[in-house]
């Protein structure tokens, strides 16, 4: 039995397996480790990907979305959470996202594909960002080991995400 200290950081699929498309202008540096996590739901799509075609597809949806209806230079996640057993780079560790307004350089953006306003994610997507993402983000100081984590409706006007998602997340480490 490891301590969840020395959990093995998870495998994260690149941009270019999911097909991205490129950054558009020049991404801005994160100053780590940061100090803060904000969890998301992408409410739309609304179901949970459960294979790698399927998740990849919804990365590649979302990004259209935000950049091309919102405007943005990309997809605003840092890391989007697949029910498939993965998850997926959006920003990545290092590049400011569009996730989170007003705190995007303060704190990375996890997205669980999906509408978790009445069902929880799988109880494995749960475990990756809990038991996997969180401990290796602090483990390799990308994180600060005192960070705090918060659901996107603490930082402004919105149900993300979700609110089966969100008691859940009142029990993780860090939750304030």
């Amino acid at each position: 039995h490891r301590l969840p200290s020395l959990a093995e950081c998870p495998a994260i699929v690149p941009r270019c397996m999911w097909g991205a498309r490129p950054y558009r202008g020049t991404p801005k540096p994160l100053t780590l480790p940061l100090g803060s996590v904000y969890i998301h739901h992408t409410f739309s799509p609304s179901d949970p990907c459960r294979t790698f075609a399927a998740c990849a597809r919804a990365m590649r949806a979302m990004q259209r979305f935000h950049q091309d209806t919102r405007g943005w230079d990309d997809i605003g996640y840092s890391f989007v959470v697949g029910s498939d057993g993965y998850l997926y780079q959006g920003r990545g560790w290092h590049w400011v996202g569009a996730h989170t307004k007003g705190y995007n350089s303060k704190g990375y953006g996890v997205g669980y594909v999906g509408d978790f306003s009445a069902t929880l994610p799988d109880p494995d997507a749960i475990a990756l960002v809990r038991d996997e993402l969180l401990p290796c983000a602090v483990r390799t100081g990308r994180l600060h080991h005192n960070y705090t984590l918060r659901g996107h409706r603490q930082m402004g006007h919105t149900d993300c995400p979700g609110n089966s998602l969100f008691h859940e997340i009142e029990t993780w480490h860090g939750f304030k």
